[in-house]
């Protein structure tokens, strides 16, 4: 099977000094809802309480390390950059013997029993609710003031903030009725839950912009912190709920193909306006699959699925697959009770289809590409550099080269000289011109005749 990959000429003539394919990552892609998995969080009350625990535990975590280095280094950063790099679900068996395991086995012995944080985790205790979409983050900023507050006083007594500070300077009541979202279909609540969300939101960037814009504040000693505070109110927890999605599942990679070299879109796309080229690539068939031959390895090339679906996922069905991390750590709730689902069969034959299907499918509106892909899995997180996701290939599998409809000469002249180098034997490789056909509008190419003399 011929497959194509169109490229602008810089990403062209890197990889043909090296006949290495660069696998990208997700956030590298031109599609941000790329490899979406819909993740939801459903089960019983241990399990949420053991989230719970996890929460204020990797809050307090974030912000003792902003007090830590604040004093050592004042320099002024990016504020949600490095907020973003706090924001880590603690895996508690790293602190096994570290004093701060009993710091977080006293922040959450005290959070879970707070009153909001009994109440949520009893209503979502509960199996049957499916929190998904802005709930879970909505569940968590409802007692985020709570959790704030215990770290706050922790702080104080480490002696990382002064005794007089004020830890309730801001408080938002949410005022939820939990009989009242009982009697709620899943649709009326999620209307609900966002209404309230975007409410507080909204009350909480009020109160930072006050904080900052008030000159009374200006002399404020604490001012300073209290900005901080507030910030953790309003992005700690949905930074959380999104960390908690991408652990999920280990990152994967993946290098792009097409089955069609006319497509004008992807040309102005993928091949800088038409000035690129398209390269072409024979697989071999093996065991009804199609492949492509790597140093290592030969790896297996397969079509996106273009397909509205979306891919779901239970959170606490996961955790048992997840191997840097101790499940029963997450699925035990207050009073060491454990949850059912550290009991309950998941099958990982299912959790890992899923983390390969999320990497083969797009939506319908991306049908035109035709795409092909080959998948870099990494669930031992050895590809996380760059420059280690660049994989030498087998040179035979390039077998042409189409030039774009502006590829200039000097540029078709630079990817010749390097065609030579990496093909030595030229006799089964190809030159292509893409052209306008103005009969039916639409691109077409043809063999393009090169006496080039491989050596």
């Amino acid at each position: 099977m011929r497959l194509y990959r169109y490229r602008p000429i810089q990403s062209a003539l890197a990889e043909l000094d090296d006949g290495t394919f660069y696998f990208a990552n997700r956030r590298e892609l031109n599609d941000p809802i790329e490899g979406y998995a819909k993740i939801f969080f459903q089960g019983d009350k241990p399990a949420w309480q053991g989230l719970l625990k996890n929460f204020v535990c990797s809050l307090f975590y974030a912000l003792q390390t902003y007090l830590l280095t604040s004093r050592n280094f004042r320099a002024r950063g990016n504020f949600l950059h490095d907020l973003q790099s706090r924001v880590v679900p603690i895996n508690f068996q790293r602190f096994d013997r570290s004093p701060l395991s009993r710091i977080f086995a006293e922040l959450s012995e005290k959070f879970l029993r707070e009153d909001e944080v009994k109440r949520l985790a009893e209503f979502y205790g509960d199996d049957r609710i499916k929190c998904c979409g802005k709930e879970p983050e909505f569940v968590l900023r409802a007692v985020t003031d709570d959790a704030c507050r215990l770290c706050v006083q922790k702080c104080k007594s480490l002696g990382l903030i002064v005794d007089d500070f004020d830890e309730n300077f801001f408080d938002v009541a949410y005022e939820l009725s939990l009989d009242e979202l009982k009697n709620f279909s899943d649709k009326e609540r999620r209307n609900y839950v966002d209404e309230v969300e975007n409410l507080n939101c909204d009350a909480m960037e009020a109160g930072l912009m006050s904080l900052k814009l008030n000159p009374r504040n200006l002399h404020d000693p604490s001012r300073e912190l209290k900005q901080y505070l507030l910030r953790l109110k309003i992005f700690f927890p949905r930074m959380y709920v999104e960390q908690l999605k991408e652990m999920m599942y280990p990152d994967g990679y993946v290098v792009c193909f097409s089955r069609t070299p006319t497509d004008s879109s992807m040309w102005g796309n993928y091949a800088d306006n038409h000035r690129g080229v398209c390269f072409v690539y024979e697989t071999e068939n093996f065991d009804g699959h199609e492949w492509i031959n790597f140093a290592a390895k030969p790896m297996r090339i397969e079509p996106i699925k273009y397909d509205e679906r979306t891919i779901e996922r239970n959170f606490f069905d996961a955790l048992k697959h997840l191997h840097f991390l101790r499940a029963e750590d997450w699925l035990t709730g207050a009073d060491d009770v454990k949850s059912c689902k550290l009991d309950e069969q998941s099958a990982a034959d299912e959790y890992y289809d899923a983390y390969r299907e999320k990497f083969y499918r797009k939506l319908p509106a991306w049908r035109h590409e035709q795409e092909y892909r080959i998948f870099l899995p990494d669930k031992f997180h050895s590809y996380e550099e760059k420059f280690s996701r660049r994989l030498k290939y087998d040179s035979n599998a390039l077998k042409g080269i189409v030039f774009g409809l502006l590829t200039s000469l000097d540029d078709k002249i630079e990817l010749i000289k390097r065609i030579v180098r990496l093909r030595k034997n030229g006799r089964d490789f190809e030159f292509f011109q893409a052209e306008f056909d103005d009969e039916t509008q639409n691109i077409s190419v043809r063999e393009k005749f090169l006496p080039i003399n491989f050596k």
